[in-house]
């Protein structure tokens, strides 16, 4: 504990991180439990830091992290394990803010040594510092330390894992099970203890300290034999240069706030639920009695077996498991011209979807008047990103229409635009810039299958409408005949592909049967004839190698896709194809998202701050002044990606 020490051990202990080869860390809760056994605690939970310090023995100069000989340490009886108190009261002050500079001096010290921090949620690690020490450090700072995550480098080898955890880790690699233990780090209950008493104290905290040592050690292990795997599976550069990075990325912008007008949040609130009473009634009125209109088997009562309206219409889906008549989105569209209910129900779903998830449950996650989401990189076998609290990717960017009754005779409806992305907003002096790759699944498509026809969708000058392109080019049609269903197909179709859904998915988003569906994507395969062959390939390869590859050399084993079952082997094929075009579609995000961070960082001047990652979006919040330099840096950045990974299509932002 290093509030134990006098001024000599304080410079010895300085001088031994100065010489240091690694350091293995976790962060321990008020409830003793450590990052090795807890998942994305609150910063306010965090009691303090213990490292082990691992010396330098048999190497001259500390190992490059970006090498691939890189040399590591056995067990050393010289390497220290050291406590860092993170939480302080206002008892003692002036004594605590002197432990308080010093373990800032021992952190800031292990952050600007080059040597590898390895942290088991590393980004938890690096925002926990930015909160506790954001007066002492800056975001900038952070991006010059080299953190390896062994949590990241386990799901790289096996994405399917989306959740690794410390104990499978050490049982996949030593084999045996073992015991978490927990740290009792306040020592202030022991004063008033009788001797003996004092003693067995003692003893549990030694115990409990060896054994979080062990594990430590462990964690030091388990990295070296996931560096050894990562190598072997040609996954040691993506680690490297992309996903690790990217930890220091996420975790500056989990310390990012966005301010949300709260006012606007609950007036549009009120309004949507205002709607929602409306419709409601007005559902209540036309059905000719109440009912739950978000209970699908209500509906599904009201619908066919009191209104009838199944024997109005051609073929009606079903659910898949019960064969029920469907109630979804497809089915209503279809029924909506012989009944005013479906209508009023796809709006009640609508406004209901936006209430609950946009509005309301943004108004969950708000403190002191921001938002800040939680980032999680190990959340989709893809490569995507995900976010939660809130889940600021599923904020829709495209504004709803609502009709505002008016309840003043002669006074006509209202109708009212809902943004939910201007409920955010910047801070004074600053703008939000937003950078989007521009159909880039498309373009992933038509570069990796050579097809000439969708690589001459990309040629300049450029097309713009894409899809009402493909339409006309796989229809047959002359451009200016293309009709907005023919355009809708072409989009379905290719987005079928790219996502691997298959007829069934397509005939229920097109309101088609599946065997339309399939002559669809029969006709669309064979105008595309080297997309199929593209598609015929990358299952091809799978089924010989168990695993498809991204164009930066991401990969995901499909262990179904030899499989005997029919439905197993087929879901295993789209997924593959899936894969290589959306892990590829991650990558170049995730590219983009380093080369801008690294732009802003060595930067003396840029201040822009990424604060979100929606897919194939990067939102960015500007100082003004800033503005046209930052865009120009963004986009011919994001741009030139197509020389960096040599593709064949152009990048369009």
């Amino acid at each position: 504990d290093i509030r134990s020490l006098g001024c000599e051990e304080k410079r010895e202990l300085l001088a031994t991180i100065e010489q240091a080869v690694a350091f293995v860390t976790t962060m321990i809760f008020q409830d003793g439990s450590s990052q090795l056994s807890s998942e994305q605690v609150l910063t306010s939970s965090v009691k303090g830091v213990v490292v082990l310090v691992k010396n330098q023995t048999d190497h001259p100069c500390p190992p490059s992290y970006s090498s691939i000989d890189y040399t590591w340490n056995a067990a050393n009886e010289n390497d220290k394990l050291i406590y860092l108190k993170t939480e302080w009261s206002s008892l003692w002050e002036q004594e605590q803010q002197a432990h308080k500079k010093f373990a800032w001096q021992v952190l800031f010290q292990m952050l600007h040594c080059k040597v590898p921090i390895i942290c088991f949620n590393a980004k938890d690690f690096l925002r926990t510092l930015l909160q506790v020490y954001g007066n002492e450090i800056s975001w900038k700072q952070v991006a010059d330390s080299v953190v390896l995550d062994p949590r990241i480098a386990a799901w790289l080898i096996n994405p399917s894992d989306t959740v690794p955890s410390f104990e499978s880790l050490i049982q996949k690699y030593f084999e045996k099970p073992f015991s978490m233990g927990t740290v009792n780090t306040d020592t202030g209950t022991l004063r008033n203890a009788s001797v003996s008493t004092l003693k067995l104290f003692f003893l549990i905290y030694l115990y409990q300290y060896q054994n979080l040592r062990v594990n430590l050690e462990k964690l030091y292990n388990v990295m070296r034999y996931l560096a050894r795997d990562l190598q072997v599976q040609g996954l040691w550069k993506l680690f490297c240069t992309l996903e690790l990075p990217l930890i220091k990325i996420l975790a500056v912008m989990e310390t990012h706030k966005i301010h949300v007008n709260t006012q606007e949040l609950k007036k549009t609130s009120d309004i949507l639920g205002l709607r929602l009473k409306e419709l409601e009634q007005e559902a209540y009125q036309v059905a000719g009695g109440q009912f739950l209109l978000t209970s699908s088997s209500q509906l599904r009562e009201v619908l066919f077996e009191k209104l009838k309206l199944h024997v109005l219409c051609e073929k009606v889906h079903r659910t898949e498991i019960q064969q029920l008549v469907s109630t979804s989105e497809v089915v209503l569209n279809k029924l909506q011209d012989l009944h005013p209910l479906p209508k009023i129900i796809l709006e009640y779903r609508q406004v209901h979807k936006m209430k609950s998830t946009y509005v309301d449950g943004l108004q969950t996650c708000i403190r002191k008047g921001f938002i800040s989401s939680t980032w999680n990189q190990t959340g989709t076998v893809t490569g995507r990103l995900s976010a939660k609290q809130p889940n600021i990717q599923g904020i829709s960017k495209h504004p709803v229409r609502i009709t505002k009754k008016q309840y003043i005779k002669g006074k006509e409806a209202e109708i009212v635009t809902i943004s939910p992305r201007t409920l955010f907003v910047s801070k004074k002096g600053y703008s939000f810039l937003a950078a989007d790759f521009s159909h880039i699944e498309l373009r992933i498509l038509a570069d990796l299958s050579s097809e000439p026809e969708l690589l001459k969708l990309f040629q300049e000058p450029e097309t713009t409408d894409i899809f009402s392109t493909v339409a006309s080019q796989w229809k047959g049609i002359p451009s200016e005949e293309v009709k907005h269903a023919d355009r809708e197909q072409a989009k379905r179709i290719v987005y079928s592909v790219v996502y691997g859904a298959g007829k069934e998915r397509l005939a229920d988003s097109l309101g088609i049967t599946p065997l339309q569906a399939s002559q669809f994507i029969e006709s669309f395969m064979q105008k595309y004839k080297k997309v199929h062959e593209f598609t015929k390939k990358t299952i091809e390869q799978c089924r010989n190698k168990g695993y498809v590859v991204s164009i930066m050399g991401r990969k995901r084993p499909l262990v179904n896709i030899n499989a005997q079952d029919y439905k197993l082997r087929t879901q295993a094929e789209r997924q593959a194809v899936n894969f290589v075009v959306q892990g590829s579609a991650a990558d170049l995000c995730k590219m983009a998202m380093v080369e801008i961070f690294t732009s802003v960082v060595i930067s003396p001047t840029l201040t822009a701050r990424l604060i979100a990652q929606i897919h194939d979006e990067l939102l960015f919040e500007v100082e003004d002044s800033q503005i046209l330099e930052f865009s120009a840096l963004v986009k011919r950045t994001m741009e030139s990606l197509q020389q960096t990974t040599a593709l064949e299509v152009p990048l369009k932002v």
